[in-house]
């Protein structure tokens, strides 16, 4: 593929585009920053001193943050009235989604409805072939993906429906910033210096 958007999904969220086969840099090498794109939904504060960033929502922290809104708006039995903020992980709450939490799923519900219509957005803007999940918070697997590409396929322009894919990256956690940083020295640098360096140890 040479047009796709690569987004990590952790405690923050962050992107990477690739155009004709060649990461965005921008003018100033900070293209890419979709956790910073703003979405209308409750008013909350982000690191970056503004309020409604994507990250706030479509994160490992994000979704914690929803778990304990949805606990504070609902009366609804849950496990997760047990577990304080500090101890709460993504884990947690995906695995109690899986014994039908009904908190935990609608925090997945939730953050899948706001992803999908921010990825329709950026489809909009750079028509990519594909979208790449990255991160701990992938691991959910289906409780993410499922709401997310129904909202997605909504909320997309009829002539982008069903020809984007959504796909979870097969790259391991722990090779992927050996190689983004590879990645990175190689397309500055070029290959010719590159040629002595081995990387024996990283399975792509």
């Amino acid at each position: 593929m040479k047009n796709f958007i690569v987004l990590t999904l952790g405690t923050g969220l962050g992107s990477g585009i690739f155009i004709d086969g060649r990461l965005l840099y921008g003018e100033d090498g900070h293209a890419g920053e979709l956790g910073h794109t703003t979405v209308e939904a409750m008013g909350r504060q982000c690191s970056c001193g503004r309020l409604d960033c994507l990250e706030t929502y479509v994160s490992a922290s994000g979704l914690k943050r929803s778990v304990f809104h949805f606990l504070s708006y609902s009366g609804e039995d849950s496990e997760l009235r047990n577990i304080n903020y500090n101890e709460l992980t993504g884990r947690k709450i995906s695995e109690l989604a899986l014994k039908h939490d009904p908190i935990a799923l609608k925090a997945f519900e939730y953050t899948g409805e706001i992803f999908g219509k921010a990825l329709a957005n950026v489809v909009n803007i750079f028509n990519p072939e594909a979208i790449i999940l990255f991160g701990g918070l992938v691991g959910a697997d289906e409780l993410l993906l499922e709401p997310t590409r129904i909202n997605f396929e909504k909320y997309l322009l009829k002539i982008h429906r069903g020809k984007v894919r959504i796909l979870k990256s097969q790259i391991k956690d722990g090779n992927a910033a050996v190689l983004g940083a590879y990645s990175f020295v190689k397309d500055l640098i070029g290959t010719n210096i590159l040629k002595k360096v081995e990387v024996n140890s990283i399975s792509v």
